[in-house]
């Protein structure tokens, strides 16, 4: 979880980098007890979840602040992030770090002029054109799926990891992989920085050794890379080079210059320089086709 300090209030650029160094994103259950739920969750952290989300669908939100505030302590204490799921109301009774949202949930916008600049605000993305829609709107990260059938979410129907794919294609925030999920390192390698369970921890034997298997398949995957493009953070898969991507943006290379750290790549050389983590790159288009 990084040098970062732990056991008070992130700031908002210090909560914002946390997030992208996460992997691993717990969201607890709706069949242990409410009264278990500190306990599974210290466990979680312990074992190495970097975020927790507090979703229980069958108790109206005002009873839960309690709780939330709990788990919220206990989250700080172990350095997580801790988020409750739908209900901006909760969040703020409870101080939380933030929300997540599904596509029939509180608009994003009023959610964030409701919240504030500091807490985060996730969304649920199920299909390539919400995960498009969504870089339009003030969100801290998105989820695609559901991966696989889950009993959490019986009425949606399984994407498979190509909805991954797509919304890491698109994404200028990180994405996390929801929906019956049990390893670590498909999902990542798919294009997500996250991975969501939930029965893979909470219905676990043991919690904490689950997170740490969790964990570690997550951080031994080979993620996608992080860029920057014409002034903004997108996601460039492993090996990637600009010839790719460019035809990834769906841009001819015979209109464009290239540049990269502030160096202008030969056109011949598209097809073999690979995209590095952290590169910056330029795409300029010119009249006349060069």
């Amino acid at each position: 979880m990084g040098d970062l300090e732990t056991g008070g209030q992130l700031g908002t650029e210090q909560l914002r980098i946390r997030l992208g160094a996460s992997r691993l994103y717990v969201v607890t259950d709706d069949l242990s007890p409410l009264e278990s739920l500190p306990a599974l969750v210290e466990a979680a952290v312990a074992g190495g979840a970097d975020l927790v989300q507090l979703r229980r669908k069958r108790e109206p939100w005002a009873d839960l602040v309690d709780l939330a505030r709990s788990l919220r302590d206990s989250c700080r204490r172990g350095g997580a992030i801790f988020v409750v799921n739908d209900h901006v109301d909760l969040a703020l009774a409870a101080d939380a770090d933030g929300v997540h949202l599904g596509q029939g949930d509180a608009p994003v916008r009023e959610a964030r002029e409701r919240l504030g600049e500091r807490p985060l605000i996730g969304l649920s993305t199920h299909t390539p054109e919400q995960a498009l829609r969504a870089q339009l709107l003030p969100l801290d990260y998105i989820a695609a799926g559901p991966v696989r059938a889950t009993p959490t979410k019986p009425e949606s129907v399984e994407v498979g990891f190509q909805q991954v794919t797509a919304a890491a294609q698109v994404s200028r925030v990180p994405v996390v992989a929801i929906g019956g999920l049990d390893e670590g390192a498909s999902a990542i390698e798919a294009g997500a920085d996250m991975v969501a369970v939930v029965r893979a921890v909470c219905a676990a034997p043991d919690p904490r050794q689950a997170a740490q298997r969790l964990r570690r398949e997550a951080e031994a995957a080979t993620s996608w890379r992080w860029i920057r493009l014409n002034g903004e953070s997108r996601k460039s898969p492993p090996g990637e080079t600009l010839l790719e991507l460019l035809a990834r943006l769906g841009v001819e290379r015979s209109g464009v210059a290239v540049e990269v750290d502030g160096r202008i790549v030969p056109r011949e050389h598209l097809a073999t320089e690979v995209v590095c983590e952290g590169a910056v790159v330029e795409v300029v288009h010119f009249v006349g086709g060069g």
